[in-house]
């Protein structure tokens, strides 16, 4: 099966900057300003960055991607620079929306933020626009089931377990796997 992520990105990052600028306020005369936040540095994310910059330059606005190296506390110091420079809309992609909900809501107070690629449900961003996770998680199980049809041993890598979309992806090939009901809420340590 082809990797059809990149794919996805590309075509989602104009429909994101589009989202932001959609949600922007009259404007005073000056350039807008939007950023694109990822949750780490990672050749998936160049890709992105290339979507995010065509887009920027289509739709007549400036654009800055960051990549934190160094994790949440990097993501979050880029997050209040941002604030700080008066950025009109951020998208982000949490790295640890459990222990950054207070903050993405102090930012979202002060701009449009919206989440993207991994979510803060509980935050005040706008919309999250990315694929349901713990879905894509039991299609995976469901290609393992497939590909073992007598099963075997398998072996889940994720990056970062505090990062939403990569616990609720594990959770679902692991409730697929045992032939669970499904239940997006349920969460296996």
């Amino acid at each position: 099966m082809k990797n059809l992520k990149p794919v996805f990105l590309i075509l989602g990052i104009p429909v994101l900057l589009l989202g932001l600028i959609g949600c922007g306020g009259g404007g005073n005369g000056s350039r807008e300003s939007y950023a694109f936040v990822s949750n780490g540095v990672d050749p998936f994310w160049t890709i992105a960055e290339s979507g995010v910059k065509a887009a920027a330059a289509d739709l007549g606005v400036h654009a800055d991607v960051l990549m934190p190296a160094a994790g949440a506390v990097e993501q979050k110091s880029m997050l209040e620079d941002l604030m700080t420079r008066g950025t009109t809309g951020i998208a982000v992609s949490p790295i640890d929306a459990a222990n950054q909900t207070d903050f993405l809501n102090q930012v979202a107070k002060q701009t449009i933020l919206i989440t993207q690629d991994s979510d803060a449900p509980d935050s005040d961003r706008r919309i999250y626009i990315g694929m349901d996770n713990y879905d894509a998680g039991r299609a995976c199980g469901q290609l393992v089931k497939e590909a073992l049809p007598n099963g075997g041993s398998v072996m889940i890598l994720v990056g970062r377990m505090e990062q939403d979309n990569a616990r609720r992806r594990r959770q679902g090939v692991i409730d697929e796997l045992l032939d669970r009901t499904h239940d997006p809420k349920r969460f296996d340590p």
